[in-house]
């Protein structure tokens, strides 16, 4: 279960909304893709790399947990514009954490002491990005 696990890499190109972020293949209307048997996870360090080409607007990248393997929660936030750069955030499932409602991540949040047994990686896009623009998402779990 420790170790580094691929949640993606994808070129961008035109703009999309919550679209899962896979090997390159485009997920709307099947199944979506994640990273799952991350059963004890106590803690993921995420790392997001944004390889800039040329066009585009703004790219939101969100990593998401499931406890009960339908409804994902958002757990970070990656935000990138027009600039090449790559992002960390380090979480621990072991923070106690408050009774709240679920939501969604304000820009760079992260939503410490949440950790499931599954893991993947959403993006939404604005404006086209061209130029080779890719997007690579990494999880070292512990």
């Amino acid at each position: 279960m420790s170790g580094i696990y691929n949640l993606g890499d994808r070129a961008i190109t035109a703009a999309l909304t919550d679209e899962v972020i896979t090997s390159g293949v485009s997920s709307q209307g099947v199944v979506q893709e994640f990273i799952d048997g991350l059963d004890w996870m106590a803690a993921a360090t995420l790392f997001c790399n944004l390889t800039y080409g040329s066009g585009g607007t703004t790219l939101i990248v969100i990593v998401q947990t499931c406890l009960d393997t339908v409804n994902w929660i958002d757990i970070a936030r990656f935000d990138f514009a027009t600039a090449g750069k790559a992002k960390r955030a380090n979480l621990s499932g072991l923070t106690p954490v408050a009774v709240a409602d679920v939501a969604v991540l304000s820009a760079e949040g992260v939503l410490d002491g949440i950790l499931g047994d599954r893991l993947r990686a959403k993006y939404t896009s604005t404006g086209v990005y061209a130029g080779n623009t890719t997007i690579s998402v990494r999880a070292a779990v512990r």
